[in-house]
C-alpha cells in the first residue's frame, strides 16, 4: 500500500497508464478480428483481460492529508471538465479517456488545503494536500496589481488580459473615483472647493467611513479614520486583484453594519504566496480552491451597507429577495459572467489552455453601463391617439436581473418621461396631476412622468445620504416585473414622446458640480397622429434604444 490507512484498494500494483491504453488497443484489435469470422468460442476472454479493459481509459487513486484519506474533494484532470468527487476514504476513479494529454496531470481541491496535481503516470495516483496557514498575517506586503517588468510577481504581467478588464470596472478606481472624491471633500470636477456637497465639512469625525469599502488592504490603523486622500501604496489601487484573492471567508451575521474590510476574513502568508480563486485545478503550489469566489456572500460585505443611520446600498438584500435567487443564479452569474474569448489566463507565464466559458469575466459591467441597462429593461409603449383624448400606455419589463433597477448607490434612478405636443410644437398637459415629476426630477419636473429612485419622502431639493433623518422611499423597479403606467391627454394632440431616461446622480448635483455624462438615454421613441388613411406611425426622429 501508500498510505498508513489500512483501507483496501483495487490496485495494489503500480501500473502504467500507457500500458493500460496499450492493452486496450490489443483487445479492440482482437474484437475486430471476431468480426471478419473467427469463432469465439476458440478465443475465450479471460477474466484478467476483461478487467484490464475496464479499467483502460480510468485514472484511479487516493487523496490523503496527514496519511488519512480526504473525504469529498474535488478530483478534475486538468483544464478539462472531466471531474469527480473522492469518496469517504478519499478513494477516487475518473474517465480520461477524452483527455488529450498522455499521460494527464490530475489535481485534487478541498476547502483548507492547497490544490494538488500531479502527472498521472503510474496507477494509483496518490494526491497528498497540504493544510493552508490558520493564521492571518497582517504584515504581508500586497502585490501591486499593474504590469512591471522590473517587478517579477505583479499581477498584470501574467494577467494581462484579466489586468485589462479589471482596468476597466470601478472596482480599480473605487478609491480615486473623481465623482466620489467630490462628494467627499466638496470639490467639483475641475477641483474648485468648496462646492456642493461635502462629506468632510459635514462630518469631519467619519472621514475613514469609506474607507473599508474603496481601499480595502489600507492597514487597520488607516481603515476606521484615516483621510483616503492620504492613504497611499497598493491601497490606493482601489479593489485589487490582490485583495480579493486573499479573502477566505465573509460574514453575513452583521451583513449592511459591518463594512467592507470589517465584514471579512483574510488570509495572508508569513512567506510565499497564497490565492483564493474560482478554478480548482491550479496546482502551482499556492492556490486554494474557493467556492465562495463565486457565491452572492462574496460581494456582501461592500454592497449592503447602513451608514449614519440610512439604508444607502441594499443590493445585496435586494438579491436574497430576487427570483434570480430561487433559480439559483448569484452576483457573478450577470457581472462575472465569462465573455466566452478568453482561453488562457496566464499565457507564456505557465497558463494553460481552458475552455473559454469555464473563465470569469472581470469586466462587471458587461460592455458597459448601457448595455447592462438594456439587456435588462424593456420598454414598450402603445399610444392611441382618439378623437377626444389621447392615451399612452407605457410597460417597462425588469429581466435578466438580481436586484432593483437602478441599484448601488442610493442617489442612482430612473425617470420616465411621457411629453405631449400639438403641431405647432406647444406641450400639453397630462389630464393626472399625479403622474407629474417632482422638482428633484430636474429639467423634467413637471412633465408627465413616473420617477424611479429611493429619495427623502420632501419634495424638496435632493440631499446626501449623511444629511436623511427619516426613511426614504423607494420605487425603483422590482426584478423579473412589469411596472405599467397610463397617461392621458386631450384631443389636440399631434405627437407623443416617450423616453426612459438613467442618471447617476440628481441632475442638481451633477450640474452644480460639473459631472459630464451623468445620464444614458435608455429608451427614446416619438409617435405621430395618423392620418385618416394610416395608422399610428413612430416619428424618423425617434431613437428607440431597446
Amino acid at each position: 500500500m501508500f498510505w498508513s490507512d489500512p483501507t483496501p484498494f483495487p490496485l495494489t500494483v503500480p501500473v502504467s497508464l500507457r500500458t493500460l491504453r496499450s492493452r486496450r488497443t490489443l483487445l479492440l484489435a482482437s474484437l475486430f478480428a471476431l468480426t471478419l469470422g473467427c469463432n469465439p468460442s476458440e478465443h475465450p476472454s479471460s477474466p484478467e483481460t476483461h478487467s484490464e479493459e475496464e479499467e483502460a481509459g480510468t485514472i484511479h487513486g487516493r487523496v490523503i492529508a496527514d496519511g488519512k484519506g480526504v473525504a469529498d474533494a474535488r478530483v478534475r484532470i486538468k483544464g478539462t471538465t472531466i471531474s469527480t468527487r473522492s469518496d469517504a476514504d478519499g478513494i477516487f476513479k475518473i474517465d480520461a479517456v477524452a483527455n488529450p494529454q498522455d499521460p494527464p496531470t490530475v489535481t485534487a481541491a478541498k476547502k483548507g488545503f492547497f490544490i494538488q496535481g500531479t502527472v498521472a503516470e503510474t496507477l494509483p495516483v496518490v494526491l497528498e494536500l497540504q493544510s493552508i496557514p490558520s493564521v492571518d498575517y497582517e504584515a504581508y506586503k500586497w502585490t501591486d496589481p499593474h504590469p512591471d517588468e522590473t517587478k517579477d510577481h505583479n499581477c498584470g504581467n501574467c494577467h494581462l488580459e484579466i489586468y485589462e478588464e479589471w482596468t476597466s470596472d470601478a472596482h480599480a478606481h473605487s478609491a480615486t473615483n473623481p465623482r466620489f472624491l467630490n462628494l467627499y471633500d466638496g470639490t467639483d470636477w475641475h477641483g474648485t472647493p468648496n462646492v456642493g456637497w461635502n462629506l468632510l465639512e459635514d462630518y469631519p469625525e467619519g472621514a475613514g467611513v469609506c474607507n473599508s469599502c474603496h481601499a480595502p488592504s489600507a492597514s487597520l490603523d488607516e481603515l476606521a479614520v484615516e483621510d483616503i486622500r492620504n492613504i497611499q501604496g497598493v491601497a490606493k489601487e482601489g479593489v485589487h486583484c490582490d485583495f480579493c484573492h486573499k479573502v477566505q471567508d465573509i460574514s453575513t451575521e452583521a451583513v449592511g453594519l459591518a463594512h467592507g474590510r470589517f465584514g471579512m476574513s483574510l488570509l495572508r502568508p508569513d512567506h510565499g504566496q497564497l490565492f483564493f480563486g474560482p478554478l480548482d485545478d491550479v496546482d502551482r503550489g499556492d492556490d486554494v480552491y474557493s467556492p465562495l469566489q463565486s457565491q452572492s456572500q462574496y460581494c456582501a460585505s461592500c454592497h449592503e451597507g447602513v451608514i449614519f443611520g440610512v439604508h444607502v446600498y441594499s443590493t445585496y438584500s435586494e438579491w436574497l429577495e430576487s427570483p434570480a435567487r430561487q433559480k439559483g443564479l448569484e452576483c457573478q452569474s450577470c457581472h462575472m459572467r465569462p465573455t466566452g474569448k478568453m482561453t488562457n489566463i496566464a499565457p507564456n507565464s505557465g497558463g494553460i489552455n481552458r475552455d473559454p466559458h469555464t473563465l470569469a469575466s472581470h469586466q462587471f459591467l458587461r460592455g458597459d453601463r448601457e448595455q447592462m441597462l438594456n439587456d435588462c429593461l424593456q420598454v414598450e409603449s402603445d399610444v392611441e391617439f382618439m378623437e377626444e383624448e389621447t392615451e399612452a400606455e407605457i410597460r417597462i419589463t425588469t429581466r435578466n436581473v438580481g436586484h432593483r433597477v437602478p441599484t448601488g448607490f442610493i442617489d442612482r434612478h430612473l425617470i420616465l418621461v411621457v411629453e405631449a405636443f400639438r403641431a405647432d410644437g406647444t406641450a400639453v398637459s397630462n389630464s393626472d396631476s399625479e403622474l407629474q415629476l417632482p422638482e428633484r426630477a430636474g429639467d423634467s419636473s413637471g412633465k408627465a412622468g413616473k420617477l424611479y429612485a429611493k429619495y427623502a419622502p420632501d419634495n424638496g431639493e435632493p440631499r446626501p445620504f449623511w444629511q436623511l433623518e427619516q426613511e426614504t422611499i423607494d420605487t425603483r423597479l422590482l426584478p423579473d416585473h412589469v411596472e405599467q403606467q397610463k397617461f392621458q391627454f386631450g384631443s389636440d394632440v399631434d405627437s407623443l414622446r416617450v423616453r426612459l431616461l438613467y442618471r447617476r446622480f440628481w441632475q442638481a448635483t451633477a450640474d452644480e458640480k460639473q459631472w459630464p455624462e451623468n445620464e444614458i438615454v435608455v429608451y427614446d421613441e416619438t409617435f405621430s397622429r395618423p392620418t385618416k388613411s394610416t395608422s399610428p406611425q413612430v416619428s424618423p426622429e425617434s431613437d428607440p434604444v431597446d
